[in-house]
């Protein structure tokens, strides 16, 4: 099972590197330091989640779950939730722009707006899990 858990990490590194290659295939003014540094940061990234994760596993000794059946119930019914809240709220939103004149959406607006959903997403995950 570990075996086949460092398999998975390995093949995720690969996976991510070899997009990142891809797109300096496409993108040919893309600086090859740019590629090392984006492929560094892939590797090492993964590297800290799973240090993270193995010295957690370490460090529990009792075989008590994180989570339960409760637990998963709450994060169904607040993903449930959530979901509904996040399409009614960005349709009263375009509905909104759309009354107010607006033929266009800024790239940038919908990528400060969909950086605040994730971040309210996490922290209502992380609360939902600990309650």
């Amino acid at each position: 099972m570990k075996n086949l858990q460092y398999l998975a990490w390995g093949f995720i590194v690969v996976c991510m590197g070899v997009g990142i290659l891809i797109a300096k295939w496409m993108i040919p003014d893309l600086s090859w330091s740019a590629v090392a540094a984006s492929i560094g940061g892939t590797v090492a990234g993964v590297g800290l989640v799973a240090a993270v994760a193995k010295i957690r596993e370490m460090k529990k000794r009792d075989h008590v779950p994180d989570v339960d059946e409760r637990t998963w119930n709450n994060m169904k019914n607040f993903y449930a939730a959530a979901l509904y809240f996040v399409l009614i709220g960005s349709m009263a939103v375009v509905i909104v722009l759309v009354g107010l004149g607006h033929e266009t959406i800024e790239l940038g607006a919908i990528s400060l707006y969909l950086l605040f959903l994730f971040m309210i997403l996490a922290i209502g995950s992380f609360i939902v899990k600990r309650a």
